[in-house]
């Protein structure tokens, strides 16, 4: 998995994942400033009792949906013009169920080194990855110690969505917390992308405001139901221009659903022969660079290491230092075809035996994956 492939350009508009530090500069650095600072009691406001049904609607809607609502902010290791330095992001997430998992975009937490949540009781509460897809922009992650006292949301059906119908964001733009906007399903697109092998990742497109910081966030029917999670944003300006995609919630529901498939928690990057020459002067076809293991997951479990030095190769940025896997589940990794069809096969095996290099020793483990099996959903 590319961390970076939903960044690819639909022409002649640029196709760009929300930014997570453009709230770093100028009026936008103003507002997030102002945003985080202590606040005196917030005034207390009544609604007016005149308005129309469709107005009552909305109110109700954003009251209900609002406090399963979280702002997320990450330090990130990354590599800057003065060497590696730990970059700041922010985004959003909802959370969706007692356990407090939290649906949020890939991209807002991938390769984070520190995840701090602030729900709405105003309490910042540190939290981990549990599954992650770069590819999809889709991750889920759940608060260190969680609290069933927190609400959450409700996950509504994508299929069962008209191009015209309202869409409703709530998310953290520029760190202006719980801002809510307005828009309507303008269509359906899915890029030609598909993940695992077998699942269409579909996007909602809306000309609901969406800006830096409200990825990750819910995007929501009229009935308070999440049908899409904020992904990106198509612009020449860098800003909202009303197009916007989310990822719709049934693929995501697919992604979470690992009954007959296999996750490992390991987040890596496909490397060739010339790539493998120049960068560790080995004389290999292919192999995986791991980036990043997910916390408890069975990679590892299994004593897999991720990198842990950010670098560039030409455009591409990467993280140096992690394991190199040669081999996998059985399958040499000779070229990216190799590991296309392997998916089948993975999802029927409880063990998977990588075989790696550290250090420039050649090294086994196996992966218990029965643990991981499992719904994330229920």
């Amino acid at each position: 998995m590319i961390a970076h492939s939903f960044t690819r350009p639909l022409r002649p508009l640029l196709l760009l994942a929300i930014p997570l530090l453009s709230c770093r500069t100028g009026l936008a650095q103003t507002q997030d400033r102002h945003a985080s600072r202590d606040h005196a009691p917030r005034k207390e406001r009544e609604a007016p009792v005149d308005l129309y049904p469709r107005e009552l609607q909305t109110l109700r809607l954003y009251s209900e949906l609002v406090p399963s609502v979280v702002a997320i902010r990450t330090l990130t290791p990354r590599l800057g013009s003065g060497g590696p330095t730990m970059e700041s992001g922010l985004g959003t997430g909802v959370l969706i169920g007692p356990d407090c998992h939290i649906l949020t975009a890939a991209h807002v937490v991938d390769g984070a080194a520190q995840i701090i949540v602030r729900t709405q009781d105003g309490r910042d509460r540190p939290a981990e990855r549990v599954f992650t897809e770069p590819g999809a922009d889709v991750a889920l992650i759940q608060l260190e110690q969680p609290d069933s006292e927190l609400p959450h949301a409700t996950l509504g059906d994508s299929d069962r969505l008209a191009v015209g119908q309202d869409l409703f964001v709530i998310g953290n733009p520029r760190g202006l917390e719980n801002t809510f906007t307005a828009g309507i399903l303008s269509g359906f697109r899915d890029f030609a992308q598909l993940y695992d092998g077998t699942i269409l990742v579909e996007f909602l497109q809306t000309d609901a405001a969406i800006n830096s910081g409200n990825s990750g966030g819910p995007v929501v029917d009229s009935n308070g139901r999440v049908v899409g999670i904020a992904s990106r944003i198509s612009t020449q300006s860098g800003g909202s221009e009303g197009l916007g995609f989310a990822v719709a919630i049934n693929p995501v529901k697919q992604l979470l659903a690992l009954e007959d498939r296999v996750w490992t928690g390991l987040g890596a990057i496909y490397l060739d022969h010339e790539q493998l020459a120049t960068l560790f002067h080995l004389d290999l076809p292919g192999a995986l660079l791991v980036q990043t293991v997910e916390s408890g997951g069975p990679a590892h479990l299994a004593g897999l290491r991720g990198g842990t030095i950010p670098s560039r190769i030409g455009a591409r940025e990467i993280v140096l230092g992690g394991d190199l896997v040669v081999e996998f589940g059985g399958q040499d990794v000779c070229h990216a075809e190799c590991l296309a069809g392997i998916h089948e096969a993975l999802g029927k095996m409880d063990h998977i035996r990588v075989t790696f290099l550290r250090s420039g020793e050649r090294r086994e483990a196996v992966l218990d994956v029965t643990q991981s099996r499992r719904n994330f959903l229920q």
